[in-house]
């Protein structure tokens, strides 16, 4: 089993995390191994800095790779556990392996340090002869620990800095997924809800076009013009999540127009939207028209005392209202107007529908989407 290419480290990575490592190794280093750094001594092993930083630079990539390719190696014997939870046997295995590099390296370093100081400067060969005295041979076994030590922790940390970056881009993924998992889950709840609306609003408007074909059935073939073109819209729109606030209202004509087939002047639907706000705000679809039709549910009118809705705006907020005049009793409710709205809203998270009394009118403020 192969590790997901997308939990390994691309060379630039592995390039860029040696560079980190080694522009912190070499200053440690040199601060352990050289006593004084006056301004002299600076320009003088500049050159030789610069180039043990570029050698360090390498090396630690090639560590890093190094250690790539050993967990996958291990990764084929042991799964995913044991590459991203650090397992003991992987950490052991990597800190002998550390080990035996550390004393390579350094044992190269010391060489090639010799070689490049000798060749800037050939009398550093006459003037700086091998240590002789047992002091100085202790200082320079406990500074060559230390260079060991100090490369062990280096090559320690390249490691865990590799495994820490693997688990950092898997953690992405599985929060990349699960964000996708919840838009498809918030566009089907969305579809379904929207699913609600078209069977419900079907079944209303045919039992008013079956009294007009008996009464005027001139009246049933414009009932029915516009019948055709408000369910038009309803499955234009069923794969928009929202739509132009002029193309919700356009519909609201067409909606009132049946409406008013069965009510004539008892109800009235009054908007007062500019055309800027109509080109330039959206809103769910059928919005206004659950609105409306939930007015009618709940609300008695007459042609004395008729029903009137107003759709206008204010402070980025589609404002619907009406009278409060209840009906005695209340036909019965499928529970799809103001919740459906509700749901529809909270799953585009464009901001809360509130819903309330005002004046003694009822209020609907639906957030409008720029």
């Amino acid at each position: 089993m192969k590790v997901n290419p997308q939990f390994t480290l691309t060379h630039f990575q592995k390039w860029k995390l040696g560079f980190s490592l080694a522009i912190i190794y070499i200053p440690i280093r040199v601060y352990i191994n050289v006593a004084v750094i006056d301004q002299k001594v600076f320009f003088h092993k500049l050159p030789l800095w610069i180039v043990s930083l570029i050698v360090s630079v390498v090396f630690f990539t090639f560590w890093i790779t190094f250690i790539e390719w050993l967990q996958q190696y291990l990764h084929k014997l042991f799964g995913d556990v044991f590459l991203f939870e650090f397992k003991f046997p992987s950490q052991l295995t990597t800190l002998v392996i550390a080990i035996e590099l550390a004393v390579l390296f350094n044992s190269g370093f010391r060489t090639l340090w010799r070689f490049m100081e000798v060749s800037l400067d050939p009398l550093y060969a006459v003037n700086n002869p091998p240590p002789s005295t047992p002091q100085i041979l202790y200082m320079e076994n406990q500074r060559k620990r230390l260079n060991n030590g100090l490369t062990v922790m280096a090559l320690m940390a390249a490691f865990y800095l590799a495994a820490n970056r693997r688990v950092y881009q898997r953690l992405q993924e599985v929060h990349s997924n699960s964000e996708r998992l919840e838009k498809e889950n918030v566009k089907a709840q969305f579809n379904a809800l929207k699913n609600q609306v078209s069977p419900h609003f079907m079944f209303n408007n045919f039992s008013v076009l079956s009294s007009l074909i008996e009464s005027d059935p001139e009246l049933s073939i414009q009932f029915v013009n516009q019948l055709s073109k408000a369910y038009r819209y309803i499955l234009e729109q069923a794969s928009f999540d929202h739509i132009k606030l002029r193309t919700e209202l356009e519909f609201v004509e067409t909606y009132t127009f049946l409406l008013k087939t069965r009510f004539e002047e008892k109800l009235k639907v009054e908007i007062e939207v500019s055309e800027y706000e109509r080109d330039h705000y959206s809103i769910v679809p059928l919005t206004l028209q659950l609105l409306i039709e939930n007015a009618v549910k709940h609300n008695q009118m007459s042609s004395e005392n008729p029903l009137i809705v107003t759709i206008r705006t204010k402070d980025l907020q589609l404002i619907v209202s009406n009278p409060l005049q209840l009906r005695p009793v209340s036909e019965p409710s499928t529970g799809l107007g103001l919740q459906n709205i509700i749901n529809r809203y909270s799953l585009l998270k464009s901001g809360p529908v509130k819903i309330g009394e005002q004046e003694g009118r009822f209020v609907v403020k639906i957030p409008l989407i720029t």
